[in-house]
């Protein structure tokens, strides 16, 4: 991960529509500490949520799934877990697409809380406290922009984790414009990125350097 402290990163959660953004503040194995761009951001992540963290490295754009794992409420910073970083470069959409993606399933009569961590044309990743059986089929409601979708999916896998339950799950039985549907959601989810990412080059450049300046000065 070719990160430094001082870069200008988006930042993409599921309680916000749009990509905020962050200053790396420190850097580990594998994981970052960003400090959002507005204060408040801060009290709207959990320990656990997953975060989309965008960056451009020799003009090439990255993307991190990631999950948050400690919120520093008096310094306003946050520590992520890097999962996985991938450049959305010529990327294909059969792959794994890091989101940040607020989602219900919809189980023996009940509504359930979950979070969507990556999405495919295939399948996709989520977190919910309620434990499935694996095989089963669930039906997902999400939104990506102002797209719903609702959907069947089985599971394929599962693990626990540090909130629940993590799963992996294919679509079942998807129609032809079902297929269509989820790649121009995964056209957007790129494209929206690379906009993102190309607005930090031309609106922050001026605050990179005086951040970088204050760096090199401590």
């Amino acid at each position: 991960m070719k990160l430094r402290v001082g870069e200008i990163v988006t930042l993409k959660h599921y309680s916000a529509k749009r990509s905020n953004r962050g200053i790396v503040s420190n850097l580990a194995d594998n994981s970052v500490v960003v400090k959002p761009e507005r204060d408040f951001l801060i009290y709207s992540f959990f320990d656990s949520d997953p975060i989309v963290l965008g960056f451009e490295n020799d003009d090439e754009v990255n993307i991190c799934e990631s999950t948050v794992k400690y919120v520093d409420y008096n310094q306003n910073t946050f520590t992520l877990a890097i999962n996985n970083v991938q450049s959305i470069t010529n990327k294909r959409l059969t792959q794994r697409f890091p989101v940040s993606l607020c989602a219900y399933i919809f189980c023996r009569n009940a509504r359930v809380f979950s979070y969507i961590r990556n999405i495919s044309l295939d399948g996709l990743s989520l977190c919910s406290r309620q434990e499935f059986k694996k095989g089963e089929i669930l039906t997902v409601n999400t939104k990506i922009e102002n797209i719903e979708l609702t959907f069947e999916a089985q599971i394929v896998w599962k693990k626990i984790s540090e909130i629940g339950f993590e799963y992996g799950l294919v679509y079942y039985m998807p129609q032809a414009d079902f297929s269509k549907t989820i790649e121009r959601c995964l056209e957007f989810l790129k494209m929206d990125q690379e906009l993102s990412i190309s607005r930090l080059k031309y609106e922050f450049e001026p605050l990179r350097r005086i951040n970088q300046r204050k760096i090199v000065m401590n």
